[in-house]
């Protein structure tokens, strides 16, 4: 059956859902600092200047220039698996499904997919007259490339495990794709809208090894923008793509600045030397902000989430008790409301509030505050003598600046009760995504979505052989996200959704404990922001105007 028809498509009935409701993190490589202490102010008015003449425009032009924190680490989407990376392609590139304009998904590069009975068999038709950026022309034999590509470099970000369940590709005729999958799965157009399914030029993208991020010249995909200069931690440049097949950019091109202060960033946005800025300011820089007439702070709806990940193979977190006694003493009020001024909300899920499945698994499991007598029982449980030396990882610049006190409450919370002496230690990103599960016994992660939907915030930590490398392998968990996945009703899929979070928080790999809104700070002469801020948690830049 088609797609959006039917009660007995999972995935139907989840838009329907998605209308009425609606790291973040992944593997990355350290961004090295610009002139020591980040991107001057006056370095980004020189470089905006240069850019515009780049455009053959100017101040008039309406070049959108955006400055972030983030760190870019792949953009070839082969490699990607990282929300900053993922702000690049998302303008270069798109898949079969994606959500051009709002959290519902829709069909992109495809008209369209539709299902086998057994939800194994996906067939997809193409849209016609779809041209890469370079003017080739799309086909099946390039959708069927790109798939092939994820799958057989396997690249160390860990994106191609989005596609552990596809067995094959095949195409037919130029405008006709097959996924024949392993298993039943009913949420496959999700996986579609990620960028492993984004598709690529065949003629421009090596079949067995990623493109640099510099080789902009090959960075060649059928979105609304053209990659035309990349500077690791300085800039990205993008003119309109001549060759877009669908409505034109509402701007005449974007520029995004890389800073390693939000500091900096914030001054630069003052000032006037960038239009705009999306992650990642403190929360005393967006209050200082949001009393500026000049300013606007845009927010939306949060699906971000913060955690703490265990690897359950190492001591002394192999023992679930240790992991418990920690759970009941996760201090979340005190994060959001001391460290983040009640700009995040306490978590008690890996899914964030809004989406539809979520269930407060944690609270149940160990209440809505902390409880040092029930850690105190977990620990007498678990054998160990108290105060019990733990390490906990953090990283300084990747989450924002405000990481560091709230590893600090974290800290502070665990020796108040007697039961640990928690040292902290942190490494910047390089260092830090290199060791996820190789070094750290527990480690702060963040997490934002691949698409919006619980089955992203599920099995991406749940699943045997999950993408940070921690250990943690339940066949029962294994056996309710096959059922959830290939549950034919929306219905069933929620009941089990709600299962694999109630099994998470009792065998605790991860603790969530926050989630936040999507937050923007712009000029007030910047138009479509709040269009763009959903839970799809899409910078959609080619509809922001000034």
């Amino acid at each position: 059956m088609r797609l959006a028809l039917g009660e007995r498509s999972g995935v139907s009935s989840r838009l329907d859902a998605i209308k009425r409701s609606k790291e973040e993190q992944h593997m990355g490589k350290r961004r090295m600092r610009w002139l020591l202490l980040g991107v001057s102010v006056a370095a980004v008015a020189v470089a905006a200047a240069l850019a515009a003449s780049a455009y053959g425009g100017s101040k008039s032009s309406g070049i959108i220039i955006d400055g972030t924190t983030g760190t870019v680490v792949n953009i070839d989407p082969a490699n990607e698996y990282d929300y900053d990376s993922f702000a690049v392609d998302l303008n270069i590139f798109q898949g079969l499904y994606g959500f051009p304009n709002g959290a519902t998904l829709k069909p992109v590069l495809a008209t369209g997919c539709s299902h086998s009975t057994d939800l194994k068999t996906w067939t997809c038709q193409l849209r016609h007259g779809v041209k890469f950026s370079n003017g080739d022309p799309m086909t099946s034999a390039d959708v069927k490339y790109s798939f092939d590509r994820v799958v057989k470099i396997k690249g160390d970000q860990g994106i191609y495990t989005l596609l552990s369940d596809l067995k094959s590709t095949t195409v037919k005729g130029k405008y006709t794709v097959i996924f024949h999958l392993k298993s039943p799965f009913s949420v496959w157009p999700y996986i579609l809208s990620t960028n492993a399914g984004y598709v690529v030029d065949k003629t421009d993208f090596p079949a067995d090894k990623i493109l640099a991020n510099t080789d902009t010249a090959h960075m060649i995909g059928t979105g609304p923008y053209v990659l035309t200069k990349f500077t690791p931690s300085q800039q990205a440049v993008f003119t309109v793509n001549k060759n877009y097949w669908g409505p034109a950019p509402k701007n005449g091109g974007l520029i995004i600045n890389y800073f390693s202060k939000s500091s900096t960033m914030k001054l630069a946005l003052q000032q006037g030397s960038i239009d705009m800025a999306f992650q990642t300011f403190t929360p005393t820089e967006l209050t200082a902000m949001g009393k500026q007439k000049s300013l606007v702070v845009h927010s939306g709806h949060g699906v971000v989430i913060r955690y703490l990940v265990f690897n359950v193979k190492r001591p002394p977190f192999n023992n679930l008790n240790v992991r418990k006694a920690i759970a009941y003493l996760m201090p979340r009020q005190t994060i959001a409301s001391r460290v983040y001024h009640g700009a995040v909300a306490p978590l008690y899920s890996m899914v964030p509030k809004g989406l539809p499945g979520q269930t407060d698994a944690y609270k149940a499991v160990y209440g809505a505050k902390p409880n040092v007598a029930k850690a105190k029982a977990a620990m007498k449980a678990a054998g160990v003598k108290t105060p019990l030396k733990i390490t906990l990882w953090w990283t300084p610049s990747h989450y924002g600046d405000a990481s560091a006190d709230e590893y600090a409450e974290i800290q502070r919370a665990l020796n108040a009760s007697g039961l640990f002496k928690v040292t902290l230690k942190s490494a910047e990103w390089a260092q830090y995504s290199g060791a996820l599960g190789k070094v750290y016994g527990a480690f702060q992660l963040g997490w934002f979505p691949d698409y919006p939907d619980a089955d992203d915030y599920t099995v991406s930590f749940y699943q045997t052989g999950s993408f940070y490398n921690n250990g943690y392998s339940s066949k029962k968990m294994d056996g309710l996200i096959a059922k959830e996945r290939g549950a034919k009703t929306t219905a069933s899929r929620y009941s089990y959704l709600k299962k694999m979070q109630v099994l998470g928080a009792k065998t605790l790999p991860t603790i969530p404990y926050w989630q936040g809104n999507m937050i923007a700070v712009s000029k007030s002469s910047v138009k479509g922001i709040d269009s763009t801020l959903d839970a799809a948690y899409y910078m959609r830049f080619w509809l922001i105007s000034k």
